[in-house]
């Protein structure tokens, strides 16, 4: 049952996985004096609109797969989080969990995994997933990354994450060996993929789209600029976006909360994850993308069995 299980997963990250010409994911962090505001575009031909979920903390979980050593990735979730999925509960494209930890991820055509070793593997999805599940913040996902590989696929991922202190780091496969950039290694808080390395050997529009992110996190004034969400989604959908976007997101880290919308339901949206129940016994819950539900309130997204 496992080994079907497994199977149509991998069928399913397939047909989800990107094809043709790298597309043009954005993401970046901008500091304000009220904590850091991600956000983050998700530029995909892909059939949908994709979900919302809501994920418990105390869940007990475990990877299918597992190293050469047999051994596999077994937790317990640790916080609660929202994610959006392009595939389902457990494949996270990204999100932010209840301690203030953000990550989105996006294709690297340049990058590799590693081959099978002793460590467990887990796919892109269940990776996010697994750092959100279990650490609160950036230095925690570094410490957590090397004893985890993520597994062989179509393609390779590369990820933005973030914490409620304002750190920020980017994580990508290059050779097959794990690189990470954080602090003064990470001069410009923003990754938009399309090249073969991030934003200073990366040329054309994703550089482009790094800097204009830089440029406006740096021009961001809270004095005359009265909501920092709405300015981060102004960088998303007037500075960044491209023909085929489908998702915009942002989160105010500090208030957990975020809005997000989609091209087939450009309505706003809000949710706060204090509006949720996330301890292990509460009711599982999802939410369609496409839904126009301007506002998620506690108990009001529909039940998943």
């Amino acid at each position: 049952m496992r080994a079907l299980a497994a199977a149509v997963v991998c069928c399913l990250l397939l047909i989800c996985s990107p094809g043709g010409p790298t597309h043009a994911c954005t993401s970046f962090c901008m500091n304000t004096p009220d904590g850091p505001i991600y956000g983050t575009n998700l530029d995909l031909f892909i059939p949908g609109d994709g979900l919302v979920l809501v994920n418990r903390r105390g869940i007990a979980k475990e990877s299918w797969r597992t190293g050469t050593t047999g051994e596999r990735v077994r937790w317990t979730s640790e916080y609660g989080s929202v994610t959006f999925s392009l595939v389902g509960r457990e494949y996270a494209w990204g999100g932010m969990n209840e301690a203030g930890l953000v990550m989105s991820s996006m294709e690297l055509r340049a990058g590799e995994y590693p081959g099978p070793d002793e460590r467990p593997p887990l796919y892109d999805g269940r990776w996010c997933q697994y750092m959100l599940d279990t650490c609160s913040g950036v230095d925690e996902v570094v410490a957590s990354s090397s004893a985890i590989r993520v597994q062989d696929q179509s393609y390779t991922s590369q990820y933005l994450v973030a914490d409620e202190g304002g750190n920020c780091a980017v994580f990508e496969y290059i050779a097959g060996e794990l690189v990470y950039y954080t602090g003064k290694d990470l001069p410009l808080r923003a990754l938009a993929n399309g090249g073969p390395r991030w934003w200073w050997s990366n040329p054309g529009q994703s550089a482009e789209r790094v800097a204009a992110c830089h440029r406006r996190n740096e021009s961001f004034d809270a004095r005359s600029d009265s909501s920092a969400v709405n300015y981060a989604f102004g960088t998303l959908v007037y500075y960044v976006a491209a023909p085929h976007t489908k998702w915009n997101i942002v989160f105010n880290i500090a208030e957990r909360e975020l809005w997000f919308r989609s091209v087939q339901s450009p309505t706003y949206k809000h949710i706060s994850l204090d509006a949720f129940d996330l301890s292990c016994d509460a009711p599982k819950l999802m939410l369609g993308l496409r839904a126009l539900r301007p506002r998620c309130q506690r108990g009001r997204l529909p039940h998943v069995l």
